[in-house]
C-alpha cells in the first residue's frame, strides 16, 4: 500500500523534441487507471480500495478488508473480480468489443485477461472461447513469447490439482494472431506447483526453468489469521533439491525433445535462448541463489522511502548474476556459467533483461537491465541504472543519474535505418527524487552510446504531477 490517494483516473500526454526515427515524434503517456473493481470502488471511496500483493500490507488491515482484499484479487471469470493492475500489455491481434481499436491484454501470473483499448485505454473483459480460470486453473505467465519470425503467440497454465494438494499439470498453448481460441500443444503432469515467472522460445522449442520455488494456493485462504504474513508466505523455496530441470518442447510436434538438470537457481525473467548449429540450446538468464527476493523487503514503502533501510538491506542482499546454460543432449546436466558484468572495478548486476526484439530467440550479444535495487541513494528516493552488457566482449555501459530512480521494465526500440543489434533506443519511466514528492518521467536512451538522448516533459492536467511508484511490468510489447 502505498501513502497515495485517488479519486479519478486523468491522461496525460508528451511530445518528445530532440529524438525521432522516422515517422515517429509523439510519444503518449498515460496515468489512466484500468476501470476494474479496485479502481471503481476506490472511486466510490475516494481511496485505494484495500488491495494486497506479496507482502504484508502497511497499515494492517482489519479482518473484514482483508478477506475482501483476497477475495477480490483472486483470479475470475466475472469483471468484478481480479484486476491484474500490475501488468503487461501482449498482442493478441484483437479488438475492442465494438472493433474501433486494437485491444491489448493485461497478463500477470493469473489466467484471467483484461482488454485494454490502444487508443482510448477503454477496459473490458475478455476470455478467450476455450480458456478460463474457472476450468484451466489460476497460474500463468506474465511474459508469453511470440515463436519468433511469427505473430503466434505462445504461454502455458498450471492446473493444481486441488486446493490441498502440491500436485499439478502444466499445459502449453498456441494462439493464431487474431484468433478467439487457443489451442494446446503440450500437457504434463508436475510434482509440485513451480513459480515459473518466464520461460523462453526459440523458432523450434520452448524451454521451460523448474524453479525449486513452489507455490501453494490453499496457503493464501488459510493464512487469513492476524498473524497474516501476506501472499509471499505461500511461496517456498525446496532447499533439500540439488539441481532443477530443464525441459526442451517441440513447438511443431508437443514432444520433449531434452530433459537436462541444471544448478538450483532461480530465475524472474529469461534474457534470451537460441540453438546452436550443432544441436545445443543456449539460455540466458539473471538469477539469484534462491527464491527469498520474493520475501524480502525491499520493494515496501519503509524500505524504498529510507534512505537507512535501502543501505541496510544493500549491506545483506545477494544480487541476481548473469547466468548461462548451455543444453546438450537429453538426460545431460546442462553446461553452466556466468558471464560478470564488471566496469571500473565495480559490479553491476542487473534483472529485467531486455534485447533488441529482432534477435529474441536467435542468437545475441547484448542485453540490457536494470541494475539491482538501490545503485545508489538520496534523501526520498533511490538512484538507479539500466546497464548494458556486451555477453561476447565482456564490455559493460551504465546510465545513470543521481537521486532518479528507474521505477522498471524499458522497451528496447530497433532504429529501422540501423543493422547493428545496438541500434535504436531505450523507452524508461524514472521518478525524479530531487522534486518534493517526485515526479515521473519517461527517457529515451541511447542504445549504443548509453547516452541520454531525450526526456519527455508531460503536459499536465489540473496541476497534477504523475507519481508513479516502483512497478515491475507495465510495457506493451507487439509483433509489429
Amino acid at each position: 500500500m502505498g501513502g497515495h490517494s485517488f479519486s479519478h483516473a486523468f491522461d496525460c500526454f508528451a511530445k518528445l523534441h530532440s529524438w525521432s526515427f522516422e515517422d515517429t515524434e509523439t510519444v503518449t503517456f498515460s496515468s489512466k487507471f484500468m476501470h476494474s473493481y479496485f479502481y471503481n470502488a476506490s472511486v466510490e471511496l475516494n481511496d485505494i480500495w484495500p488491495a494486497v500483493f506479496f507482502g504484508v500490507e502497511e497499515p494492517r488491515f482489519g479482518m473484514k478488508d482483508r478477506m475482501s482484499a483476497i477475495m477480490h484479487s483472486k483470479p475470475s471469470d466475472t469483471v468484478e473480480g481480479y484486476d491484474n493492475l500490475n501488468v503487461n500489455l501482449w498482442d493478441f491481434g484483437l479488438r475492442t468489443p465494438d472493433r474501433s481499436e486494437k485491444m491489448l491484454l493485461a497478463l500477470t501470473d493469473g489466467l484471467a485477461f483484461r482488454g485494454v483499448g490502444s487508443e482510448s485505454l477503454s477496459t473490458h473483459y475478455f476470455a478467450f472461447d476455450n480458456l478460463s480460470v474457472t476450468t484451466n486453473g489460476t497460474l500463468s505467465s506474465a511474459h508469453p513469447k511470440y515463436i519468433p519470425g511469427t505473430k503466434t503467440t505462445v504461454n502455458y497454465y498450471i492446473q493444481p490439482n486441488n486446493m490441498v494438494s502440491a500436485k499439478g499439470k502444466l499445459t502449453l498453448y498456441k494462439q493464431e494472431y487474431g484468433s478467439t481460441s487457443v489451442s494446446e500443444f503440450f500437457e504434463a503432469n508436475i510434482p509440485n506447483i513451480n513459480y515459473m515467472h518466464s520461460f523462453s522460445l526459440t523458432p523450434n522449442y520452448a524451454i521451460l526453468f523448474f524453479n525449486n520455488c513452489h507455490f501453494k494456493e490453499s496457503c493464501v485462504m488459510s493464512s487469513m489469521t492476524k498473524e497474516w504474513r501476506g501472499v509471499s508466505h505461500c511461496f517456498s523455496w525446496d532447499d533439500s533439491l540439488d539441481s532443477t530441470t530443464i525441459l526442451v518442447i517441440g513447438l511443431e510436434d508437443g514432444e520433449i525433445k531434452m530433459t537436462s538438470k541444471a544448478p538450483p537457481l532461480f530465475s524472474l525473467h529469461h534474457a534470451n535462448a537460441y540453438e546452436e548449429e550443432d544441436g545445443s540450446i543456449v539460455l540466458d538468464m539473471p538469477a539469484f541463489e534462491d527464491s527469498s527476493i520474493i520475501q524480502d523487503t525491499v520493494f515496501q514503502t519503509m524500505t524504498i522511502l529510507d534512505q537507512e533501510a535501502r543501505d541496510a538491506y544493500k549491506a545483506t542482499f545477494v544480487p541476481p548474476r548473469y547466468h548461462r546454460l548451455i543444453i546438450r543432449g537429453d538426460g545431460m546436466d546442462a553446461e553452466e556459467s556466468t558471464i560478470p558484468s564488471f566496469l571500473d572495478g565495480q559490479e553491476y548486476p542487473f534483472d529485467f533483461p531486455l534485447v533488441n526484439p529482432n534477435y529474441v530467440g536467435h542468437k545475441h550479444c547484448i542485453v540490457y537491465g536494470m541494475d539491482s535495487p538501490f545503485a545508489g541513494g538520496s534523501d526520498r528516493f533511490s538512484s538507479g541504472m539500466w546497464v548494458k552488457l556486451n555477453v561476447c566482449t565482456g564490455d559493460v555501459k551504465v546510465f545513470s543519474k543521481k537521486n532518479h530512480f528507474a521505477t522498471g521494465d524499458a522497451s528496447f526500440v530497433p532504429d529501422p535505418d540501423s543493422d547493428d543489434e545496438d541500434g535504436g533506443v531505450i523507452l524508461t519511466a524514472w521518478v525524479d527524487g530531487t522534486a518534493d514528492e517526485g515526479e515521473t518521467y519517461f527517457r529515451v536512451i541511447d542504445a549504443k552510446t548509453m547516452e541520454e538522448v531525450a526526456t519527455v516533459n508531460f503536459i499536465e492536467e489540473e496541476d497534477k504531477k504523475i507519481i508513479m511508484p516502483y512497478a515491475f511490468h507495465g510495457i506493451w510489447l507487439g509483433p509489429e
